[in-house]
């Protein structure tokens, strides 16, 4: 399903998924800040300016920004964790390569600083990217 790298010296993660359905719909799911963070019927999500804030009752307010996007194929954003800004937060990219009529997505996510212990994230991504499959390939 996915495959994953880590690399100690820049705790870097990725992983990839392939999802059958046209480039553009899953670039339209994937390019709504902050759509990885926990999804559920207590999950608000607000704009102030720029952020995107992201609020979970039980773990706090995770702000997104978008640093860049180029349709449909690449989409970068900056997210922070609660008591943080989204500059202060990871390197969230994705990457949509058509794929025989479905679509590769990939993610890269970058910048958690040394030792930290990322394998809740890496966990995270497999579910999330299973999520987007699913909800890409619904329609």
């Amino acid at each position: 399903m996915s495959t994953a790298e880590e690399d100690p010296v820049t705790d870097r993660i990725e992983r990839e998924i392939r999802i059958d359905a046209p480039i553009e719909r899953v670039f339209a799911l994937v390019s709504e800040p902050g759509w990885w963070i926990e999804d559920g019927p207590e999950r608000t999500v607000t704009r102030e300016g720029d952020v995107t804030v992201v609020e979970l009752p039980r773990h706090g307010r995770f702000p997104v920004v978008t640093v860049s996007a180029d349709a449909p194929h690449h989409l970068a954003f900056r997210g922070g964790g609660p008591g943080q800004t989204a500059e202060e937060g990871t390197l969230v990219e994705f990457h949509l390569t058509e794929d025989g009529g479905g679509t590769l997505l990939r993610v890269v996510e970058s910048g958690f600083g040394a030792g930290a212990d990322i394998a809740g994230d890496e966990q995270g991504w497999e579910h999330e990217l299973a999520a987007a499959r699913g909800r890409a390939e619904a329609g």
